[in-house]
């Protein structure tokens, strides 16, 4: 579903921070025991503007033993942005996920105009949304500085796979490549499962259901990202991610992994 920049403007010296420091970083795993390793994550502070209805706030991130939570309220909810960027590579990892309607809990890589001028805005997803019952939100998102919105979206149902987000810690990720991004999920019997594959447009004049424009292809080095907000209630909010009544909301990541190709 068609959604807008999930990052707002930062100041001028805090991109040029992020310009000079955009070296490819190596594997890594974060179990998020006590809270998030600094030297991987930073917490956000600031809001996106519609439809996202709360701002960015480091308080909302509770460690705990084995994980942690992104909390929300009316007004207020989390986001954690790698402080590293990364190349093709698979991402990973666990979360369990409220019902509060209205919200959006995700994993993906977001990069754009942002971290370098001119640089297209390019976005891999995973998401869930209460209000789309039990399934997982796929998403690929391109747009050039000044450009046309694109997308490429799936809702896959989770519960042929035996999972229940909602009740169940479920493993999740993709593995992006030059070529090809494929989604899977562990299943109920701990089995990887592919849900969708995507494959960059193999230039014989058909653009397939399954492919990607060549030029919309994600292929800069990108940040890794977490957060659980809720919609304004605006005609963009009620589309995407609904309509939100002022509940508190909660997502639990267990763990969050990259393994560099």
């Amino acid at each position: 579903m068609k959604h807008l920049l999930k990052t707002v403007a930062v100041p001028v010296a805090t991109m040029l921070l992020a310009l000079t420091s955009e070296v490819q970083a190596s594997y890594f795993k974060d179990d998020l025991s006590w809270g998030f390793n600094p030297a991987l994550w930073q917490a956000r502070s600031g809001h996106n503007g519609s439809p996202f209805g709360c701002t960015f706030t480091p308080a909302m991130i509770t460690p705990a033993s084995h994980g942690i939570t992104l909390a929300l309220n009316a007004g207020q909810c989390a986001e954690l942005q790698s402080k590293n960027f990364y190349g093709f590579g698979k991402v990973q990892g666990a979360l369990r996920t409220g019902n509060t309607k209205g919200t959006v809990s995700s994993i993906f890589t977001y990069t754009s105009w942002w971290d370098a001028p001119g640089r297209a805005w390019q976005e891999i997803d995973i998401e869930f949304l209460p209000t789309l019952g039990n399934v997982v939100h796929t998403n690929v998102i391109y747009q050039a500085v000044n450009g046309p919105y694109q997308s490429w979206e799936q809702d896959i149902d989770l519960t042929q796979y035996g999972l229940n987000v909602q009740q169940n810690l479920l493993t999740i990720g993709f593995d992006w490549n030059a070529n090809q991004i494929r989604w899977f999920v562990y299943d109920a019997q701990g089995q990887e499962q592919t849900i969708r594959t995507l494959y960059k447009d193999n230039g014989d004049g058909h653009l397939a259901a399954n492919e990607i424009p060549a030029h919309a292809w994600p292929v800069d080095l990108t940040r890794i990202m977490l957060n659980h907000w809720h919609g304004d209630n605006s005609e963009q909010g009620h589309y995407f991610p609904g309509q939100y009544d002022q509940q508190s909301g909660w997502a639990y990541y267990d763990f969050i992994e990259y393994i560099q190709h």
